[in-house]
Order: structure tokens, then C-alpha cells, then sequence
């Protein structure tokens, strides 16, 4: 038989008894050994037998009544008499057993505990303000459980707690102000508080109860007491509660925005405690409004502090639309300062900096801005201990103790860092912080024995960043993206509207001039005429140089007409059925000359296809094609133009023996002002991008393939209309 080691979760306090029970039957499967004590039954006795071997039918039929109603909690405690004895039965289902826990009722519930409570409650509601509330809670809950001392604990942004409010007897020495280190109450011990709102300790010297059989016999598995209130505590907390000379104890939880913001700690020194069941529901009650209330009075407060930064966000939001970038900042430097209670500011940009305030110098200012961003990027960073983190930082304490920073995006980055001064204080701790656990000889954890009053002097720290700052550099850092991207859109729009108007004088104002030297170019030819004197001969080519160059300008306004149509979205098409054989039949006709100037064999083979198509469009995107496959094709060799079908489209493919198109730069080639050559004076770079923009307005597609010295092949398709395609 295997030997199952126990440990403190599988312990209860002796206080009470506790029973596992199979449903629907109400068998107890595991019974605590303690069954002796309190009832005088072994637990052999009553393993494996009905509930009903315990307690009378009409208890038994009081615990099924409240399971069938589903919310045990509610119906908590059930008033259960056992042979003779007065007991509060509590009941909890968890992880698929059901638990019955049984504590003698040997303590009187006082008649006014109602009355108190409702008194308690008026209190807290009427607190107006933290302290007011840290105040009346201790208080309340001090006379309400009658324990000797009650104070409220509180958690700070790295754990360590401190003692914001008490309650005590008078001989008790206070322990207001005082801080414990986290490691008091690590993380890993905090997190079950967030679960079980109370759990007490009746008398911290207890032995520990074990529970028989340590397995469930359905499972295999260990008893989880997680939520059961008789749950044994670790022995460490025990040895703990000892060295402060606690004899009983009993913790509510303050959960605030489900986090632990706290603790109400109460405890006697004199000796044990027992508190009754509804004493500790009215205290777990009181605990759950106080954190109500704490969360109101912080969003109150966090609240007004919006309200009083409105007015500063919004004239720093007005220094950034009128100024001429982020450093317009520093034009309200109260303001910028005021926002997050900060003694000094800078900004960065384009590489310079400017600052106001307090602020180290400007070498070391460019150091941490290079460091923060390998940190945290463009969110706010906060640090109230920033020498401790950035080590060059030790020698501007005087200025920079403290840091919040954000960043804008792009490039070059934009950065604002704010800085606090060094504060220097004193914190009056329960014991040395830094020596707060020990170990045996066999390496078993033991807490700190010693709680003497120990002085720290806290040096390279600044006031801490509350999260109301924060919130506020966010804001901030939420306007300056939003109003960068105004700024940017205004530049765009002008931009836009520079290109209209460009269009418009390219269009209009230069095309009209250029019809008048088109028709005295014109003129000139025919004076000319065909004679073979040298002033004619002159004459003529001076003319045939101005319509070419006219051709050229045409051509270069038509590109950029088109560009500006497929920029702004008002490319239009004139479409109607179209022979596609006719289309590059057409298109070869005109360049055939083209070819046959540089020996260049121009063929093609086309299918009979029908489309729907402008005619004058998809003749410019053959003209392209192939006309840039003549020019980069040498003297004898070829171009290749083949229409075929397939799946509801026609694909057209111009191909060339040319020396084709490095593989690295054929992601660019329909890339505006692209050119296979640099250098290369010839074209305007807009051909490819347009034809792709009228292949594509004709919901075709388009590419490119290509290798190095074995020419190129460039493809198009459109869809077939619905006649060719069936």
C-alpha cells in the first residue's frame, strides 16, 4: 500500500468537523479524525454509511432542501443539532465533491449584530474621502468582532504593504505607518485571497486535524479544501503569526477592479478567538463594500484629476495643431509640466532636443532616450527609481530620480521624456526588509523573527508616478498621434490639390500651345516642300524635330493625365464588345514599322475572342507592351505576341528576346516612374504603372516574368464576356 505524504491541504483546524459526502445518496466518503472529539463516533464508524448515521432525518432533509435550491451560500449556516450538541452546518460543492463542515455554535451570536451591521454600513457609505474610509472600516470591523486589533493593510505598486489605518486596544503598541516587504506576503500567497474573501484562525496554536482517507475514493485524487473555511494554513504562516506574538487571527480581502489592493488583518494577542458565522459574513460584507467603496473614491478621484487636466490637454492640443511639429510642446511649458506633476521636460526630434524645467543635460538625455527605447518602445514608461535602472542616470539625481516617457511613430522618432527630483524620505519598517526569511539546516523556509523597528533612508527615488499620470501621458501621446495624422492629411489634401492644379495648367494651358506649334510645325513642312535645296532639306528636319518633340510632350501630358485619374480615382472606361484578334491586329499595324526600322521579326497568333473593352485603352496597353519590347530588343531578334483562352478570360503575352529583367527588380517594374535602365531619358516611367491601372479598371490582371539575358515576358488578361466564355 502506497504511503500518501500530507501536507497542510489536506489539514482542517479542530475547531470543527469536516465531511465529504457522495451525492445524490449523501454518503460520507472522508470524515476528519476530530469526529471523536466533537461527537464521540470513530471514523470508521461512519465512512461509507448515509449522512443520516450523523444527524436526525429532519437535519439530513434541511441539508438536501438547500442543495436542491442551488445557492447554498444564501442559506448558510444551516442550524444543525448533532447527538444533542448545537452546530453551524456550511456547505460548499467544489472540483465535484460536496463538503459539509460542522462548527459548534459555543459562542453566543449577539441579538444586535443585525443592528450593528446596518450601523457599520451607514458609516462606510458616509466616509468621503480614503483616509474618512481606512478609518470607519478598522473601527467597524473592530466592534464588530470584538478582536483586539484590526488594521487595514495595503499593497503599493511593488508589493510591499503598509499600515494605513488602525483600530487597537490601548495597551496594545500601535503599528500605524509601519511597512512590511512583500516578501512578507509574496505573490504566490496573495493569490488565493482573490478567491476566498475571509479566512480565520481561531487559535494560531492549533494542531492540525487530518482527513481519512487522505484520497477520495472516487477520484484517486487529494481533498481540494480551497474554499472550505476549517482549510489548515501553512505552517510558515503559523510559525509567522508567532513571532508577532498573534494568537488568532482573521483576514478580509479588499479587491479592488479584481485586484488585491489589500488587507483588513485582525487579531488577538491575548489568547484564542472564536467568532460566529454571521459575525464573519457581516464582516466579509463590510470588507466587500469598503472596496466598492475605495474603487468609487479612486475613480472619483482619478475623475477629477481628468477634469483638472481637460484644460491642459487641450492647450497643449492647440500648441500642436498651430506649431510647426511635436516641440511645439514646450510652447505651454506650465502646462506640459503641470499635466503630470513633473519638474522638467524634453523633446525630441530630427535628431535635436529641446527642454524646460528641470532636466539632466542634453548628452545624457540622448543616451536614455536610445536606452528607454530598447525598453519599451513608443507606450509610456514610468519609473519613480530610474538611477537604479539606468545607472548614468545616478549623477543627474538632483534633476532626473524619476522618469515618464512616450514616443510618436515613425521615423525620426519623436520622443517626450518628463523628470522628477529626488525625494529623500524615511520608511519606518516592521523589521529589517532585506533579511525577511531564513532557512533550517534542512533548507525548510522560516519567516522573519525579529519586527523591530528598522529606519530606511530611500535616496535616487522620486515621488511615484501615480496612475492617474499615466493616464494623462497617454492622452497626451492618443492627441499627438491624432492630430499628426491631421496634419497629414492636410498635407496630403494640399498636395492633392497642387496636383489638380497642375493637371489642370497641364491639360488646358499647355495642350492648346502645343496644337499651335503642332500646326505651324505643320506649316513649315508644306513651305518646304519637296525640294532639294538646303535651306528645304533644313526646314524639313527642323519641323519633323518639333512635331516629334510635340508628339513626346503629348504623350508625357496624356501619362500624366492618366496618372492623376488612377490616383484619384476617376479613371473611366468607354466599353463595348470587342474582337480581341482586331485590337492586336490594329496595334501591330501601327508598330510594325517600329520593328522592321531595327531588322526585328514581329509576330503573332491570336484566337477568336470576344471582350468587353475600351478600345482605345487596351490599344495603349499593347502599344506599351510591345513598343517597350521593341525598343529593348536588339537588332534581329524578336517579339512574340500570342492571344489564347482559358477559364472565362483571354491572356495576351508579349514576349521578347531581349536581355530581359534582373529577378530582384521585377517586384518594381509597374511601380510609377519605374525604368528597366536608370539614366534612361526616353520614357516618363508611367507606362507599365498606367497599363496596369486599365488592365486591372477592366478586372483583369497583369505580370511580369523574366531572367537575365533571356528576354521578357510580360502578360495581361480580360475577363471573356459572358457569350465568348460559355
Amino acid at each position: 500500500m502506497r504511503q500518501v505524504r500530507t501536507n497542510h491541504d489536506t489539514l482542517i483546524q479542530p475547531h470543527g468537523v469536516l465531511l465529504a459526502l457522495r451525492e445524490p445518496e449523501l454518503t460520507i466518503m472522508q470524515v476528519s479524525e476530530n469526529v471523536a472529539d466533537h461527537l464521540e463516533l470513530s471514523p470508521d464508524a461512519l465512512l461509507g454509511g448515509p449522512l443520516s448515521r450523523l444527524l436526525f432525518p429532519a437535519a439530513v432533509d434541511l441539508v438536501r432542501e438547500a442543495l436542491a435550491d442551488g445557492r447554498w451560500e444564501s442559506v448558510n449556516p444551516l442550524r444543525l443539532e448533532v447527538r444533542g450538541k448545537q452546530f453551524d452546518g456550511i456547505l460548499h460543492r467544489h472540483d465535484g465533491a460536496l463538503i459539509l463542515e460542522l462548527e459548534p455554535l459555543s459562542v453566543a451570536v449577539p441579538q444586535s449584530v443585525h443592528h450593528s451591521l446596518r450601523t457599520a454600513l451607514m458609516s462606510l457609505q458616509s466616509a468621503r474621502n480614503l483616509p474618512a474610509l481606512c478609518e470607519t472600516v478598522v473601527g467597524e470591523v473592530k466592534r464588530l468582532t470584538g478582536f483586539e486589533r484590526v488594521v487595514l493593510y495595503r499593497f503599493d505598486q511593488d508589493g510591499h504593504g503598509s499600515v494605513d489605518a488602525e483600530a487597537r486596544d490601548a495597551s496594545l503598541e500601535p503599528y500605524l505607518g509601519l511597512h512590511y516587504p512583500a516578501s512578507d506576503i509574496p505573490k504566490q500567497a496573495r493569490e488565493p485571497y482573490l478567491r476566498n474573501w475571509l479566512r480565520i484562525i481561531p487559535d494560531a496554536r492549533y494542531t492540525p486535524v487530518r482527513v481519512v482517507p487522505p484520497l477520495r475514493p472516487q477520484t484517486g485524487a487529494p481533498l481540494d479544501l480551497s474554499f472550505a473555511v476549517l482549510r489548515s494554513v501553512s505552517p510558515v504562516h503559523l510559525e509567522y503569526l508567532a513571532n508577532l506574538g498573534i494568537r488568532a487571527s482573521m483576514r478580509i480581502s479588499l479587491v479592488v477592479r479584481d485586484r488585491l489592493w489589500g488587507l483588513l488583518s485582525c487579531a488577538n494577542h491575548s489568547g484564542p478567538r472564536r467568532i460566529p458565522y454571521e459575525i464573519r459574513s457581516g464582516s466579509e460584507v463590510l470588507g466587500r463594500l469598503a472596496s466598492l467603496q475605495i474603487g468609487a473614491l479612486e475613480g472619483r478621484g482619478a475623475a477629477e484629476r481628468r477634469a483638472s487636466n481637460r484644460t491642459r490637454q487641450e492647450a497643449l492640443a492647440e500648441a500642436l495643431r498651430g506649431g510647426s511639429g511635436f516641440e511645439s510642446l514646450l510652447e505651454r511649458p506650465k502646462e506640459l509640466l503641470a499635466l503630470v506633476n513633473a519638474g522638467g521636460a524634453t523633446v525630441l526630434w530630427d535628431g535635436k532636443q529641446q527642454s524646460c524645467g528641470r532636466t539632466p543635460p542634453p548628452e545624457l538625455i540622448a543616451s536614455l532616450a536610445e536606452w528607454v527605447e530598447g525598453q519599451t518602445g513608443l507606450v509610456p514608461f514610468a519609473t519613480a527609481s530610474l538611477p537604479a535602472l539606468f545607472a548614468p542616470a545616478v549623477g543627474s539625481k538632483e534633476a532626473a530620480s524619476g522618469l515618464l516617457t512616450f514616443a510618436l511613430p515613425g521615423k525620426p522618432r519623436r520622443r517626450l521624456l518628463w523628470f522628477r527630483p529626488e525625494v529623500l524620505s524615511t520608511i519606518h519598517w516592521a523589521g529589517d526588509p532585506n533579511e525577511p526569511v531564513a532557512t533550517d539546516p534542512h533548507m525548510r523556509s522560516h519567516p522573519r523573527r525579529s519586527f523591530d523597528l528598522w529606519k530606511e533612508e530611500v535616496r535616487l527615488q522620486s515621488a511615484r508616478w501615480a496612475v492617474g499620470d499615466i493616464e494623462a501621458a497617454e492622452d497626451l501621446r492618443r492627441s499627438a498621434v491624432e492630430i499628426d495624422l491631421e496634419h497629414q492629411v492636410l498635407r496630403e489634401q494640399r498636395a492633392v490639390r497642387a496636383r489638380d492644379d497642375l493637371v489642370a495648367v497641364v491639360s488646358h494651358d499647355l495642350r492648346n500651345p502645343l496644337g499651335v506649334i503642332q500646326m505651324q510645325a505643320t506649316t513649315l513642312l508644306r513651305t518646304a516642300g519637296p525640294s532639294d535645296h538646303e535651306f528645304s532639306r533644313r526646314l524639313r528636319t527642323s519641323a519633323e524635330h518639333i512635331q516629334r518633340s510635340v508628339d513626346r510632350m503629348n504623350t508625357l501630358i496624356r501619362d500624366l493625365l492618366d496618372l492623376a485619374k488612377l490616383e484619384a480615382g476617376r479613371f473611366t472606361l468607354q466599353c463595348y464588345p470587342q474582337q480581341v484578334g482586331e485590337m492586336i491586329e490594329e496595334a501591330l499595324l501601327i508598330l510594325r514599322p517600329l520593328a522592321d526600322a531595327k531588322r526585328i521579326t514581329l509576330t503573332a497568333a491570336s484566337r477568336e475572342a470576344q471582350v468587353n473593352a475600351d478600345r482605345d485603352r487596351i490599344f495603349q496597353v499593347l502599344s506599351n507592351l510591345v513598343g517597350n519590347a521593341i525598343k529593348f530588343t536588339p537588332a534581329g531578334g524578336r517579339v512574340n505576341l500570342v492571344c489564347d483562352t482559358r477559364a472565362g478570360e483571354v491572356l495576351v503575352t508579349v514576349s521578347d528576346t531581349g536581355p530581359g529583367i534582373p529577378a530582384h527588380m521585377l517586384v518594381n517594374v509597374f511601380d510609377r516612374y519605374w525604368q528597366a535602365r536608370s539614366g534612361d531619358q526616353q520614357g516618363t516611367g508611367l507606362g507599365l504603372f498606367i497599363a496596369k491601372g486599365i488592365v486591372e479598371a477592366h478586372g483583369g490582371r497583369i505580370w511580369a516574368e523574366a531572367r537575365a539575358e533571356s528576354g521578357a515576358t510580360f502578360t495581361f488578361t480580360l475577363p471573356l464576356t459572358e457569350r465568348a466564355a460559355s
